[in-house]
């Protein structure tokens, strides 16, 4: 793990505007993670039936996994106490399905009985929509700090608890690669630790410096635009044609890569597939040269 701030002395407001972001993604991917979690909830013994009678059994079933019950309730019942407390400090009206849970005679305790995951997942977007639209005043508190790192733990946590495929999503900079110009320079967490994150072109895999980023005169203008997007899978093979459209060459470019440069290739079903892996690096090694970019700076 490499801690950015060791390396460099970070504005602890850019700090802050660093850890906005994150709290900002995370709040994005909540509602699919916690539907995904009650999803796990299903009750043990169900399966599909061979038609064959049996008695029934006078146990109830349990939940196949007990924990993704307390789990998604917890993580639900503290994104209602940030909105509960937000309301509060910026003496503003929370969303009407914040009273939609269940409690007991002291505090929120999570979801109510029989909500199905579309449910919960619906329930913690309009929580965590209510937050994000509040984002710009809550940063502007003296508690944001505190805040933004809570509902980031909130998040990482499950997802490491639960984890799913795909990738999630992930911040993207309204700035183009320096490399291949696509719009896709992206900010990856690696941990939880605030400043141990890459920033990477999802296009062309062009690694940025992560220092500089932070010392960037314009870095906190560049984290408020940020878009939240889907963070695609890695695809490790593309047919010659998909090869051609994802990375916007001619067809005569990928032979030479093939021939000349040790592209390797394997046929399946009477068509050829290209390694896309090893296809990003030998584009982005020559725009390198040809654009004179020093590697791994985020601007030309």
């Amino acid at each position: 793990m490499t801690d950015t701030t060791a390396e460099i002395d970070v504005d602890p407001i850019v700090l802050l505007s660093l850890s906005a972001a994150r709290a900002r993604q995370r709040l994005n991917e909540a509602p699919g993670l916690i539907a995904y979690v009650r999803t796990l909830v299903v009750p043990a013994g169900v399966q599909r039936s061979d038609g064959l009678p049996r008695s029934a059994s006078k146990e109830a079933l349990a939940p196949l996994r007990v924990d993704a019950v307390d789990e998604a309730d917890n993580a639900y019942a503290q994104l209602l106490n940030w909105v509960g407390y937000w309301a509060e400090a910026l003496h503003t009206a929370p969303p009407v399905t914040a009273t939609y849970a269940w409690s007991n005679d002291r505090e929120v305790q999570g979801f109510r009985a029989g909500v199905t995951p579309e449910g919960a997942g619906l329930l913690v977007k309009n929580l965590t929509v209510w937050l994000l639209t509040r984002q710009d005043k809550i940063e502007r508190h003296e508690y944001a700090g505190g805040y933004f790192e809570d509902v980031a733990g909130i998040i990482w946590d499950l997802r490491k608890k639960f984890p799913r495929s795909g990738r999630g999503t992930r911040p993207v900079f309204p700035r183009p690669c320096p490399i291949c110009d696509s719009p896709s320079m992206g900010i990856e967490w690696q941990s939880e630790q605030l400043t141990d994150f890459t920033l990477v072109c999802a296009y062309c895999g062009f690694e940025g410096n992560t220092a500089a980023l932070l010392k960037d005169r314009d870095v906190r203008e560049l984290m408020r635009d940020m878009r939240v997007e889907d963070a695609q899978e890695a695809t490790s093979w593309w047919t010659k044609k998909q090869a051609v459209r994802e990375m916007r060459i001619t067809p005569q470019t990928l032979n030479r890569y093939i021939q000349h440069d040790g592209l390797r290739t394997h046929t399946a079903d009477g068509s050829v597939y290209v390694n896309a892996g090893q296809l990003r690096e030998l584009w982005r090694s020559k725009h390198s040269r040809g654009a004179n970019v020093r590697r791994p700076s985020l601007t030309p």
